[in-house]
């Protein structure tokens, strides 16, 4: 069977894509992954299920068939809601000066959200992964996938952005909502 990921994220895309192959060898996994890159319209919202369910319904009206999405962003504890779903539109102007959004006696403490939109024509499903980590005061790391190089997970002294996606897996919060999907949507287990 094949899941459409629409996408014009060529991150998402690799990760998602590598682990798939990965998985693909185990005996009885039959899910093949199709990536279809387009830009999806992303409206701006403060709460980033919503961003998720609209773009999954203008996914499925491009695609015209089932098909997936995937949002994400990062919760900071000290600022409530930000930057959240808009995390991109705000990196991309600031880049690491979004650290300094923390006063020196703010908590660094965050969360880093990844919620997949299933749209099958009848309806639109959400899928969410989590996890909690903190903030650095700069970036850290070569792997520059928005704001990677400033989240540090939970149980880890290394950003996302020193992991890469390899090692970054272990504790992805989008590799997360994709597990929950796939066990919801095909009863398929991944590791």
């Amino acid at each position: 069977m094949k899941i459409y990921f629409v996408t014009s994220n060529k991150f998402k895309a690799a990760e998602i894509t590598a682990y798939f192959k990965e998985v693909a060898k185990q005996p009885g996994f039959t899910l093949e992954l199709c990536i279809v890159k387009t830009t999806v319209q992303e409206i701006l919202h403060e709460d980033i299920e919503v961003i998720v369910k609209r773009k999954a319904l203008e996914a499925y009206a491009y695609f015209g068939a089932p098909c997936v999405v995937e949002h994400g962003g990062i919760f900071m504890d000290a600022l409530p809601g930000l930057p959240g779903g808009i995390g991109h539109v705000i990196w991309q102007a600031v880049g690491d000066r979004i650290c300094g959004f923390l006063g020196k006696n703010d908590t660094r403490k965050a969360e880093a959200k990844s919620i997949i939109g299933y749209c099958d024509g009848k309806r639109v499903r959400t899928y969410t992964g989590t996890t909690r980590g903190e903030i650095t005061r700069k970036a850290r790391g070569n792997y520059a996938f928005n704001w990677d190089p400033i989240f540090v997970p939970d149980g880890s002294n290394q950003t996302y952005g020193e992991m890469g996606p390899r090692k970054k897996r272990a504790t992805s919060q989008s590799l997360k909502a994709w597990k929950a999907f796939l066990k919801a949507e095909f009863n398929s287990e991944l590791p």
